[in-house]
């Protein structure tokens, strides 16, 4: 600072950026840099007048805020940078949970699905696993809860039925045992609805059983009409006693099921209650030879141009045919 004020130059100025990088590196507070500068002035005999004294306490006290908000800011960047680097972690271990694929053996099903997130990380869930008896179980779940703790639970489902490969419960009786255990293992604030089938290639039978969750779309290919799919039982992780009912239904060549989650079937600036008629409206309007995936795609476009494209929510979309 004495050399430039003997003889100012681009040299000592840059010199003076150095140091300031060096000084906020080692977290040196602003008013401490001040202070430093007003002590080597009086010491090297630059007499300051008495308003210089009065302007200088002034800024002091300025910069003792500055440095005080500048330090929490610096924290909250800190943190942030931390909570990011989680939410990317927890973002690449949430997309190693979906199946990428539905690549199962059952040459007389055609499966197609799509799962857009709202945001970086999705509350929605399918999945699909081989039960006994070559059986094929899917599932479409919806975490009411966003985040972290959702990722966990979903972890923790997709894990569960994992387990349950070659397992020969029924549809209503997994349901049970995955209530329980979202009940026992998963936050108090999460709770999970979920559609849950299983089809049995040798009668050509879905069965299924839902927690809570929105009705499945059925459609019949012989008489060209639409059905709702729905049984009683509450959303998974409220109750542990509840009963979850199960149904069965013969699916006949062309005929399919559609299972969903909510944010589907929402419309914008709609009061009305939310139905599956935005699917269905979808569904006319599509070429139902197509391959079960193609007709995935156009009820999912066909949905988000009803919002404008403007995902409020998750969007899950699995369509179970019988070829």
């Amino acid at each position: 600072m004495l050399h430039y004020l003997r003889n100012p130059g681009e040299h000592q100025l840059y010199a003076g950026q150095q140091l300031s990088k060096s000084l906020i590196e080692k977290d040196i507070p602003p008013e401490d840099i001040l202070g430093l500068h007003i002590s080597i002035m009086k010491e090297n005999g630059h007499v300051l007048s008495e308003e210089w004294e009065r302007s200088f306490q002034f800024l002091m006290e300025i910069m003792v805020s500055f440095g005080m908000a500048y330090q929490e800011r610096q924290s909250l960047r800190l943190k942030k940078k931390q909570l990011e680097s989680e939410i990317n972690v927890a973002i690449s271990m949430q997309k190693k949970l979906y199946p990428p694929t539905f690549d199962h053996e059952f040459r007389d099903l055609d499966v197609g699905f799509i799962s857009t997130p709202a945001r970086e990380m999705s509350g929605d869930f399918y999945y699909y696993t081989n039960h006994g008896k070559n059986k094929l179980g899917i599932l479409v779940a919806d975490i009411v809860g966003k985040g972290i703790p959702a990722a966990l639970c979903m972890s923790m489902i997709k894990y569960a039925m994992d387990t349950l490969e070659n397992d020969i419960k029924p549809a209503n009786m997994i349901l049970d045992y995955l209530n329980r255990l979202v009940l026992k293992n998963a936050d108090p604030s999460l709770f999970v609805t979920m559609f849950y089938t299983i089809y049995d290639p040798l009668t050509s039978v879905l069965t299924y059983s839902s927690a809570g969750h929105e009705p499945a779309l059925y459609y019949h290919a012989k008489s060209k009409k639409f059905a709702d799919l729905n049984t009683r039982g509450l959303i998974l992780g409220v109750d542990a006693n509840v009963k979850y009912e199960e149904k069965a239904l013969p699916l006949e060549t062309g005929d399919f099921v559609v299972l969903y989650t909510d944010g589907v079937t929402e419309r914008k600036g709609s009061d009305a209650p939310d139905d599956n008629s935005i699917l269905r409206e979808a569904l006319v309007t599509a070429d139902l030879s197509l391959p079960a995936q193609d007709i995935v795609n156009h009820m999912y476009q066909y949905a988000i141009r009803e919002k404008d494209y403007q995902l409020d929510d998750d969007h899950t979309i699995v369509m179970i045919r019988k070829k």
